[in-house]
Parts: structure tokens; sequence; C-alpha cells
């Protein structure tokens, strides 16, 4: 799947729910509109299938929060042995690892993003509460474990380095993350919105070594002994070098993180070229 960039799209991303056992004042519900419906395993089976079939290599589960779904190991096995699917990984609060990291990875994941914002208790996703679930998954082989952090202006924005020394002592990947303007309230993003521009050229300053990802051409930074990586919804790469496509938890095929008017209900494998088409996207 090429499309006129020349981008090859090789990424799924799926939302399996919109239920959380948090409530994150910035969480953007991976850009969609509120729903209680939820795909079943034997759809979720068929699209991947179908998906793989056009190219998809690598899988991530996102929500809301995916460990909340009660079959979710039924879910990790149908996707983890489908032809072709190279990779599946999750993004997760971390609440519920301790209990659930062995058998997701002995049901076929491949590694886990952990959300952590802060070494206090400032913020829901904090140390503490994460902990567990890192020493959980690293354990078990869920690796490597990425940290994801949103930064906030006025909130946590002072803790930045500390959680680089929290990733270099638990030799971990720290990726910083920009605050994204999606189902947020106007004030709260202008106020709470910090950019990484300065943080950027400090890690530049400091890395012994820079690599680019071909996914929205992110930079990771090599500190000698923490690799940090960080995401801009603001930057232009972020959307120029995408490689990804989306489902919504209700069944619906998103072309693009950052618009609903163009959704695809997913039937089968000529509805996902439907939405590729949306998005300029060649197959062939």
């Amino acid at each position: 799947m090429i499309d006129p960039q020349n981008r090859e799209v090789t990424h799924l991303r799926i939302s399996l729910t919109q239920n959380c056992n948090l409530n994150c004042m910035y969480c953007h519900r991976e850009g969609q509109e509120s729903s209680d419906k939820e795909l079943t395993v034997g759809v979720i089976k068929k699209m991947v299938k179908d998906f793989s079939g056009l190219g998809i290599k690598r899988v991530k589960l996102t929500g809301g929060e995916s460990l909340l779904r009660e079959d979710i190991l039924d879910i990790i096995r149908v996707i983890a042995g489908t032809p072709r699917i190279e990779e599946l990984s999750m993004t997760t609060n971390g609440y519920l690892l301790p209990q659930l990291a062995l058998p997701l990875r002995q049901a076929g994941l491949s590694r886990v993003n952990i959300g952590c914002d802060s070494l206090t208790s400032i913020l829901p996703k904090n140390m503490r509460n994460v902990l567990p679930g890192i020493e959980a998954a690293r354990k078990v082989g869920l690796t490597p474990i990425k940290l994801n952090m949103v930064v906030l202006q006025g909130i946590n924005d002072h803790e930045i380095g500390d959680m680089i020394e929290f990733a270099r002592q638990q030799k971990i990947i720290l990726q910083l993350i920009e605050l994204i303007s999606l189902n947020q309230e106007k004030v709260f993003y202008q106020k709470h919105y910090y950019s990484l521009d300065k943080i950027e050229k400090e890690l530049k300053r400091k890395a012994k070594e820079i690599n680019i990802r071909k996914m929205q051409a992110r930079k990771q930074y090599n500190l000698r002994d923490v690799i940090i990586e960080v995401t801009r919804p603001s930057h232009k790469n972020f959307c120029q070098n995408c490689n990804k496509i989306r489902v919504t938890s209700d069944g619906k095929i998103k072309p693009c993180l950052m618009r609903n008017d163009n959704l695809v209900e997913y039937k089968d494998k000529d509805s996902i070229i439907e939405a590729l088409n949306k998005r300029g996207i060649f197959y062939g």
C-alpha cells in the first residue's frame, strides 16, 4: 500500500474500547467520537486477516484501556496467529499488567507502551502506580518497554529531567509526547500545551547518536545509557511521514487521526480499500 507521498502503510492501530479505569484530563480517545459499541473477536480476526493481505505488518492495540476487555487474551491470540503479522503491541496505563503480563505474553503480545506522566501523584499515571506493571512486563519479556509521558505546561513539564533519570534506571525507552488538540477544551489545550522544541535542542546537544524512525520521522536520542523518543503532533512530520491506518472501537476504518469525516464502516477487504482510497493510498 503506497500513497502519493511514497509512504508504505504497514501499521494498523485498533482501538478496542473507549472504557477506561482512569479519567486522564488530556485523553484524546484516538480521535474517536463517543460510542459504547465494541468489535467482537470474530470481526477482529477477519479484519486483521484482510489488512494483513493488503500489506499490514504491525498491529497496535489501544483504547480506552485495552486490558479492561474480558476477551483480551482471545483478541491477542487471533491477531498474533494471523499470517504476515510481525509484531503485536499495546498501549496501556499498566494498572492491570501485574496480573495479566504473563498470560498476555503467552497469548502472543510482543511488547507494551505504558503511560507514565509523573513521578509523583499529581497525575493518575504516575511512577508509584505503574512501576508494578513495568516490572511485570520486563519479567515476562514484553520488551522493549516504552514509557509514554504526555508533557503538560504547568503540571509536569518540570519533571522531564527526573523522568529521563527514571527511564535510565529502569532501562526503558522514554517517549515524550506533546499534547494534541483532539477532544480537548480549547482553554485546556491553550493553557497546558508545551512545545518540545527546546527539549529536542538539548537532547540533540547531549546525544551520542540520533536515529530517525520511519514512523512519522520520529527522532530517538541515544544519551549513552537511555533512549528518548520525541512525538510532536504539532510538527509537519507527524502527518507527512505517517504510515498508519486506524480502526475505531465500534468498527469504522479511520484513515486519519485528525478527521472523522472520512470514516468507512468495516465490512470486508473492499471496505478497507475504500478507506485507503480516501487517504489517497494506492493498492497494488
